[in-house]
């Protein structure tokens, strides 16, 4: 069972956590109290905490990046072979890995943005 906890900006009871990660331990309610929180953060080590939260969210989400360019790569290589033995079936197989890798690379390339503008509104 969830501990209830006051919520760290308005005081409401909540279960929910910053960013719902447990290691920061920080109670919130909402989206809005989470920016208001974000905006004022009162101490420095909750700053350097959040702020290393997001660099290893920023890292994680960088591989994952990475990993959906793979993808792409070995549908474009699926998508080669298959010109070269006509196969369709490898064709369409690799047409779809593609389209699942760029569509994921883009996601996380917004992420990325997301949370490196979160990071630098923090910092300054």
């Amino acid at each position: 069972m969830k501990e209830v906890r006051p919520c760290a900006v308005c005081g409401k009871m909540t279960v929910n956590l910053l960013f719902k990660d447990k290691n920061l331990d920080i109670p919130m309610c909402s989206k809005r109290c989470e920016y208001a929180y974000l905006n004022n953060l009162p101490d420095v080590k909750e700053q350097t905490s959040i702020v290393g939260y997001l660099d290893k969210k920023i890292i994680q989400t960088k591989m994952h990046n990475k990993i959906g360019w793979a993808t792409s790569g070995i549908g474009l290589v699926l998508i080669i072979i298959s010109f070269v033995i006509a196969d369709a079936m490898l064709f369409i197989a690799g047409n779809f890995t593609v389209v699942f890798g760029t569509l994921s690379t883009r996601h996380l390339e917004n992420k990325i943005d997301k949370l490196t503008k979160m990071k630098k509104r923090i910092v300054i």
